[in-house]
Formats: C-alpha cells, structure tokens, sequence
C-alpha cells in the first residue's frame, strides 16, 4: 500500500456539539481583559 492509497482511503470524522449559551460572552470578556492587561504590563515596563 502506497502513501496516495492511505490518503485516498481516509475518512474523517467531524465532532460536532451545540455551544452552550453564555460560553462565547465569557470568552470575548477573558480575552479583553488579558488584552487590557497585556497592554498595561507592556506600558509600564
């Protein structure tokens, strides 16, 4: 078996889930503040 064989006999699964509410806010808060807080950091140094 050649290595075209393997990539043409590949399926792959896809995991799929529904986001859960409240997770994607959450995520955009934790990223502006890390944000803020790298901002801060680098202008006080």
């Amino acid at each position: 078996m050649t290595n075209s064989n393997i990539k043409e006999n590949m399926e792959w699964e896809i995991l799929q889930h529904k986001a859960l509410p409240g997770y994607k806010t959450a995520f955009h808060i934790i990223i502006a503040i890390a944000v803020i807080y790298f901002i801060y950091v680098f202008a006080a140094s």
